[in-house]
């Protein structure tokens, strides 16, 4: 009996239809004409990448980094209190590692 509910466990694993997913920036997306499009080299690429560009830059103390579009560009904003009390909102362009907003 066990071998039964075994083998149709796994013929039902196999029969279900397979999904992947590709995620817009992936390399593997495909353009409007069916053409691969070249994910842009980002010198910031990550939230971790942006506080750690604005505290080595700024100091202080990161308090909160969100995803943000910039003109159109991928980037970040990063939100730092300084030593003396001071809050600073400040954005990142992931493409040219540029702090705005000083």
């Amino acid at each position: 009996m066990k071998s039964v509910v075994a083998v149709l466990c796994i013929y039902c694993f196999f029969s279900l239809p397979s999904y992947s997913y590709v995620y817009e920036g992936s390399p593997f997306a495909m353009g409007g004409e069916g053409v691969k499009q070249e994910r842009k080299k980002l010198r910031v690429s990550s939230s971790g990448q942006a506080a750690q560009l604005v505290k080595s830059r700024l100091g202080g103390k990161v308090l909160k980094v969100q995803r943000k579009k910039i003109n159109g560009h991928a980037g970040y904003k990063v939100k730092i209190i300084k030593k003396d009390g001071r809050i600073i909102s400040v954005l990142v362009d992931a493409e040219s590692g540029r702090i705005i907003g000083r």
